[in-house]
């Protein structure tokens, strides 16, 4: 998108090559500095600034994830299902005559078992007896008086005492075919119903029928899953047995009608599955990606259009001198509220009026809405976005299609989400994201409380304007005071505020990883560290991030520094520091956007700087925006492996 600029914003003649790029690379980090006034860009320049952070959001992009391995996997599963199922049907002997209505009672058992509602049950027959049907098996059961040896070796497991008090029990495992280090549960026979005589058949065992829907259960359970050597290497690498079922694996093994045997380990990680809970989890989750995709785009989307008819509404009837104001500025009122509120839902600081938002910091209304769509686009978004899902999952009726997804969404959600957290990590975040804002919020008004810059405004909208300040600190990159008249101490706590904005969502997204036991994000893999003491868990994390950022910002400002070292030593500008260049850095690196800006230039500081300089800070905005890159694939944007596909394919019907 940087370089893109190159080509949309030079050729109109009015920028420099380097500035079309500072805006571009400003533009696709949503940083929001700028080095020329936006309100003299042309219209189709303030378009293009428009779009660029609408398609670079991490909303919409992690929306687009979502949706691409949705379609992915739905195309792909179009060319295996017919496979699958020519497959199933191809094991059945077709020279027994009563065949069918072996495949029949197949079919029947497997339209139960897809139902959700009972276990699959076998069809009653002329050969089957009188007697009601009983719980399906794996395998075509042999007479009592038949020898059986199995073809492959087959072992007992037997847990350990502490495993065994608590209730693990006995199983028969075996061998894979191909020697690999795994397991798989041998599923015998349920007891037989007195006079149900059962029918064997010479030869192959007989396959299950697979129906369309069957096929897809199956087939989405490698979605996110991942693939089945994955499954298997996590499982060697698992010390324990999970120690205890806990309440929220009994309402997620209640809710899916896993087997007994399925354990629910950390951070919805589910373990010991049989081919049954693979297909019936796979398809929960399934349904649950495809309701979430249109949850996710309706509610970014659904907030831009919000924003704009709340700020078009209130400048139609707003005070004249508002109006003056956009009027001066050269600009459309509708525009002004059309891209005032993209400008806040996607947390990008760019505005058509060259004070920021100064002159609208007496306007009530405005700050409110503006404040509260900085928080539901980017720092709250996990929470709003889980709100919105548990308002729906009260709302729609118990035996709605949509209650279980939501109910799975509710329960597990970074398996189909990077940004949806569990409902303690999304408090957890909630009350820091409070806590922060609050006591920026005090410092903005209590630090002030003589400076004329703050204390001309009544107490009302002095109140709105400072929370409006600190959720600007966040990520938006607003103003609503004029941050270079401000206590030196707002300053260095906005600046703080600029460089720990990461740090809620990545330490929540970590929290709730449900790929890795150890490693999202920025954070490397921690063998000692104790995520039950929550202090030296989040201390932890705090000393990675230091390490990890700090010498990015020191390198930036040193280059800087040398590049204006002239004006940053002339008197004669005052304003030219190293302090400023060091918050210009931070804000850059932290893709906000404030600046101690320059008197009488309408711009960001760096407007100021030179082409190395400009440059230097471009590379602190990409490099600062790509900071929360994760070392591993989260499973929550991992396409389907198709080899993991065929596998999981091959072995259900191995073992049916």
């Amino acid at each position: 998108m940087s370089v893109l600029s190159l080509a949309v914003l030079y050729p109109a003649g009015n920028l420099k090559a380097v500035d079309a790029y500072f805006f571009g690379a400003s533009a696709s980090t949503e940083s929001g500095l700028n080095t020329i006034d936006v309100k003299d860009l042309y219209t189709f320049q303030q378009l293009y600034i428009y779009f660029v952070p609408i398609f670079t959001n991490l909303g919409f992009i992690n929306a687009v994830v979502a949706l691409v391995r949705f379609l992915w996997f739905r195309k792909h599963l179009s060319k295996v299902a017919p496979k699958l199922l020519k497959g199933s049907r191809a094991v059945i002997p077709q020279h027994h005559e009563d065949d069918a209505d072996v495949e029949a009672a197949a079919e029947e058992s497997h339209a139960a078992d897809d139902s959700g509602n009972k276990d699959a049950k076998s069809s009653q027959g002329d050969n089957l007896g009188d007697e009601a049907g009983t719980e399906r098996t794996r395998t075509i059961a042999f007479d009592s008086s038949t020898e059986h040896h199995p073809k492959n070796d087959a072992a007992l497991y037997i847990p350990g005492p502490r495993d065994r008090e608590q209730g693990h029990p006995i199983l028969e495992v075996a061998t894979s075919k191909d020697n690999r280090d795994d397991l798989s549960i041998v599923h015998g026979p349920s007891p037989a119903t007195p006079g149900l005589r059962r029918r064997h058949l010479d030869g192959p065992h007989l396959s299950e029928t697979r129906t369309l829907d069957r096929v897809a259960s199956l087939a989405s359970s490698a979605l996110v899953l991942g693939s089945e050597h994955t499954s298997r290497a996590r499982r060697r690498n698992s010390a324990v047995w999970s120690s205890r079922l806990s309440q929220q694996e009994a309402d997620a093994r209640y809710m899916l009608a896993l087997s007994r045997h399925a354990t629910l380990g950390r951070n919805s990680d589910f373990r010991n599955l049989t081919g049954e809970d693979r297909a019936k989890l796979g398809g929960i989750e399934y349904r649950s990606l495809k309701l979430l995709i249109k949850i996710a785009f309706s509610y970014f989307f659904g907030l831009h259009i919000f924003g704009a008819i709340c700020l078009v509404g209130w400048i139609q009837y707003a005070d004249p001198k508002y109006k003056e104001v956009i009027a001066q500025a050269g600009q459309n009122q509708n525009w002004w509220a059309f891209y005032s509120a993209q400008t806040m839902v996607d947390n990008l600081g760019f505005t058509l009026t060259p004070d920021s938002m100064i002159s609208f910091r007496d306007a009530q209304w405005p700050m409110f809405i503006m404040s509260f769509l900085a928080f539901a686009g980017n720092t709250l978004y996990p929470v709003f976005l889980r709100l919105v899902i548990w308002i729906m999952s009260k709302l729609a009726p118990r035996r709605s299609s949509i209650q279980e997804p939501l109910s799975f969404l509710l329960n597990h959600p970074r398996r189909c989400y990077t940004l949806l957290f569990p409902s303690r990590p999304t408090w957890i975040l909630f009350s820091i994201i409070f806590i922060l804002n609050l006591v920026d919020t005090l410092l903005i008004i209590v630090l002030d409380l003589d400076n004329p810059e703050v204390s001309s405004l009544p107490a009302g909208p002095r109140l709105l304007a400072a929370i409006f300040q600190a959720a600007s600190a966040r990520h938006t990159g607003t103003a609503s005071f004029n941050l270079a008249n401000v206590n030196p101490a707002v300053q260095f706590s906005l600046l703080i505020m600029m460089y720990i904005a990461i740090f809620p969502i990545a330490i929540s997204m970590r929290a709730s990883n449900t790929y890795e036991e150890r490693s999202l994000g920025i954070y490397e893999g921690e063998k000692n560290l104790d995520e039950s003491n929550g202090r030296d868990y989040f201390m932890t994390h705090m000393r990675n991030q230091l390490s990890f950022d700090l010498w990015f910002i020191f390198l930036g400002v040193f280059c800087i520094c040398i590049a204006e070292s002239e004006r940053i030593v002339d008197n004669n500008i005052p304003s030219f520091t190293v302090w400023t260049v060091f918050f210009e850095v931070t804000s850059a690196y932290g893709n906000v956007g404030l600046s101690l800006g320059y008197p009488d230039v309408a711009t960001s500081l760096s407007g100021l700087f030179g082409t190395f300089s400009k440059l230097v800070v471009c590379a602190m905005m990409i490099r600062g925006r790509h900071r929360g890159l994760p070392y591993a694939l989260d499973r929550a944007v991992m396409l389907p492996d198709e080899r993991a596909l065929s596998a999981t394919a091959g072995e259900e019907a191995e073992g049916e």
